[in-house]
């Protein structure tokens, strides 16, 4: 859970405050005779005050509703023009910056913490195990009870997984990367890790991610596929949480019927949650 008020409210807060001002500027000043220069000197002002703490203002949820983001308004100086107009065509504006609203809009992008926060708590219960995080694959090697952060290059990216291991990490997923690979002793586990609360589109998707994974059949006794399930929708999945409706208590009976029947199958892979983690490892 992510209840604290955010340590960067206050920055938040005069970013947006800054952002309304320039925004105001732009519009007092714009049609009037010879404001060309002027208006380019609020634009740099604005686009220099977007790369950062800009994203839980209006105007940068503005941005997203116009099917953009901010990675391209910062790409792309006349675009950001263009939506700037727009918002002042299409939107109410004053300068008043309730800071209650922006902590309500970053309480609501409190999902998009969960990735790095639930991997920084599978390593810290590693951690008290008696595991050792390392960065390269000799000490992965050497060492009995150890982890490593998988990545998108080095001595634990997809690529070099399968030239130490003999495994195709990523082959029908676009080279998506795992997230742990961990050694206890002369076991190897890869392991991916979801956080779900509830069932839907992109929820579907994720616990998919997982079900595809331990299709994988590893070419070696010592080595084993994790899917790691956090949030509540485990619980559902095992039926200590009714689903909410019949279409979701069918699609939850069929997934887990299919990780039943793959487990059934590759003995030597895993699918967890917080409890049965701590046990494996």
């Amino acid at each position: 859970m992510f209840v604290e008020k955010h340590k960067d409210l206050k920055k938040y807060a005069e970013i947006t405050k800054e952002i309304k001002n320039t925004l105001i500027a732009i519009k007092e000043v714009k049609g009037k005779k010879d404001s060309l220069k002027i208006i380019d000197q609020l634009f740099e002002q604005l686009y220099k005050l977007m790369p950062k703490y800009s994203n839980n203002s209006e105007f940068g949820c503005f941005i997203n509703a116009c099917d953009s983001s901010l990675e391209e308004v910062l790409f792309d100086k006349n675009l950001l023009a263009k939506i700037t107009y727009l918002y002042l065509e299409k939107r109410d504006l004053n300068d008043v910056v309730p800071i209650e609203w922006i902590q309500a809009l970053i309480d609501k992008r409190s999902a998009t913490r969960k990735g790095n926060v639930g991997e920084k708590k599978l390593a810290g219960i590693l951690e008290t195990k008696g595991y050792k995080l390392v960065k390269n694959i000799t000490e992965f090697k050497f060492i009995k009870k150890v982890f490593a952060k998988c990545s998108g290059k080095g001595d634990f990216s997809n690529k070099a997984l399968k030239s130490h291991f003999g495994e195709s990490i990523g082959k029908n997923t676009q080279d998506k990367k795992l997230d742990l690979i961990i050694k206890k002793d002369r076991d190897i586990f890869f392991l991916e890790a979801k956080h779900m609360k509830t069932s839907g589109g992109e929820q579907n998707k994720q616990i998919l991610e997982l079900i595809e994974l331990l299709r994988n059949k590893p070419k070696r006794p010592n080595l084993h596929y994790v899917g790691f399930l956090d949030g509540i929708y485990f619980n559902k999945l095992f039926g200590a949480e009714k689903a909410a409706n019949t279409e979701e208590y069918n699609k939850i009976t069929h997934q887990k019927k299919d990780i039943g029947r793959i487990l059934s199958k590759i003995k030597k892979n895993y699918f967890i949650n917080t409890a049965g983690y701590k046990k494996l490892f």
